[in-house]
């Protein structure tokens, strides 16, 4: 144990009681020590006795008793207020983080206030764009459930930023709105605006898209308003976000953005993760040999599902388990206008980076013509060029048989039905052959018989033994039935849909079974 001037250096009971201090405290002393202050509270125990330790052994007694005082007074390093009991009002959360001095007042060990990071809005990483510099601080627009609201920005251009607004035409101005997420302030966010919103540049509205997919998270897009700015170091820019309608808050900012085409993204995606022909032969091998999965040949289509034409950047995500492959332009293409980042074949999450090129698909593309669109593949990895089989289909009669396509047809004629139109043509219509009487049915069946024993044997009906059933055996008519005499109550209806009805022929009007009526009896009728 080393001892200067008959004081002892003891670390057991500093350590000891390092081992009760509370998070809060264990951060403010290693802060003060010149120590980092993050991990696990085991670590940051074993980080701060370790100090203790080395103070001990290099008989430093003037760091000892510091550590040894912070140690056993813990509530000395907290000068200031915990976050939790120091007043908070909202001037200083709406006040800017650069714009507050983080060293002015506050002792060595003291924690931040948490005001100081409520100033962060950031959003979640795209390969088509990079936030450059934050041209504003971070507006808030309060939840408006019922009433319609505004808010202002504004912001002027450097003359360096202007430089490298001017000199470089992939730069441009963007605003970022998102809704509060209730995460914490390092969380990243979507690009989200309101639902009913306006935005306003100098007066002028903003003409451009602030919606994305329904019910897709994260497709809407930043609002370029470059073309609106002032491009001039004298001259402020007024932003104003007209909204309303809206259940929770949301905050939005300028940022000075560099934009990233399809072409570069094509050209790292090319540079960037490959999955190798053996990678993918041998996932289709462990699949053959799993003896719960029945392996057969497949069908690949060479076509990508969202351009519905033939590939020619085969790729995929590593986190997919199909080798269905689809066209990496054409799936950028698509991303830049509604950026989802779910996979056309399983509509899994992805991302840019989890992106690689499929050289299994790729050889298959290089080697087969560009007419062909599909191939079969083997469950050992091999593959072949897909022929559609032969079709026989009957249209009509004739046997017609499709080769490759149906728009090809080849006609296969037959001698049956060429013979049955030619006996056809030269017999006697269907309409002038009648039935025979019942009579004569039963005597003619024995010499159709023999008629039938001498001629050849033919798979065709005679067309003498043609039924007509057109036609009937009852020559004579069925009497017609005799006409009903017109009643009074039909000369009453005739008489009324022809011409008015008079009183005279209404008198005149005899009903069956009914007494005459008298009517001079009742005048007034």
């Amino acid at each position: 144990m080393a001892s200067i001037n008959g004081q002892h250096l003891d670390p057991k009971p500093i350590a000891a009681q390092i081992k009760g201090l509370l998070n809060r405290n264990l951060t403010a002393i290693l802060k003060a020590e010149g120590l980092p202050a993050h991990g696990l509270k085991a670590a940051m125990q074993a980080r701060l006795i370790r100090k203790v330790e080395e103070y001990a052994h290099s008989r430093d007694m003037a760091g000892f008793k510091r550590i040894r005082g912070r140690v056993f007074s813990p509530t000395s390093n907290m000068s200031s207020p915990s976050p939790k009991n120091r007043p908070h009002s909202p001037a200083q959360s709406a006040r800017p983080s650069h714009s507050i001095n983080n060293n002015a007042g506050r002792p060595i060990g003291s924690i931040p206030h948490s005001p100081l990071i409520l100033g962060r809005l950031t959003f979640k990483d795209s390969p088509f764009l990079t936030v450059e510099d934050e041209l504003c601080t971070p507006v808030k627009c309060p939840m408006m459930p019922q009433n319609r609201s505004n808010t202002t920005a504004s912001f002027t251009f450097t003359a360096e930023r202007l430089a490298r607004i001017v000199a470089e035409p992939s730069l441009r101005v963007m605003v970022f709105c998102a809704a509060e997420n209730g995460l914490g302030p390092y969380s990243k966010h979507d690009v989200s605006f309101p639902a009913q919103v306006e935005l306003k540049v100098n007066e002028v509205e903003v003409k451009t898209n602030l919606r994305g997919l329904k019910n897709k998270p994260g497709s809407t897009r930043p609002a370029d308003i470059t073309e609106y700015v002032r491009k001039t170091t004298t001259a402020s820019n007024r932003i104003v976000l007209v909204y309303a309608l809206t259940t929770k808050d949301f905050s939005f900012v300028v940022n000075l953005v560099k934009t990233h085409a399809v072409d570069e993204l094509v050209e790292r995606l090319k540079n960037g993760k490959v999955i190798t022909k053996d990678t993918v032969v041998q996932g289709m091998l462990s699949k053959a040999q799993d003896a719960d999965i029945v392996a057969t040949s497949t069908i690949m289509s060479l076509k990508c599902p969202l351009s519905t034409v033939r590939m020619e950047l085969a790729c995929r995500s590593t986190l997919c388990s199909h080798n269905q492959c689809f066209d990496g332009k054409s799936f950028l293409q698509l991303q830049e206008q509604a950026p989802t980042w779910t996979c056309p074949v399983c509509n899994k999450v992805i991302s840019f980076e989890a992106l690689a090129l499929d050289l299994y698909v790729g050889e298959i593309l290089n080697a087969t013509p560009s007419t062909v669109e599909q191939v079969t593949i083997e469950p050992n990895g091999t593959w072949s060029q897909n022929t559609r089989p032969q079709k026989l289909r009957i249209l009509g009669g004739p046997r017609v048989a499709a080769i490759d396509s149906d728009d090809d047809l080849m006609e296969i004629p037959d001698t049956r039905i060429t013979s049955l139109q030619k006996n056809s043509s030269t017999s006697a219509t269907p309409s002038l052959i009648k039935t025979p009487p019942i009579s004569s049915r039963e005597t003619s069946f024995p010499a159709t018989s023999a008629a039938s024993s001498t001629r050849p044997l033919s798979n065709k009906r005679p067309i003498a033994t043609v039924i007509d059933l057109t036609q009937s055996d009852e020559e004579d008519e069925l009497p017609r039935p005799a006409k009903r005499k017109m009643s009074s109550m039909d000369s009453l209806l005739r008489a009324g849909t022809g011409e008015v009805l008079r009183a005279e022929n209404i008198r005149n009007l005899n009903f069956p079974g009914s007494q005459p009526y008298d009517y001079g009896r009742y005048p007034n009728t």
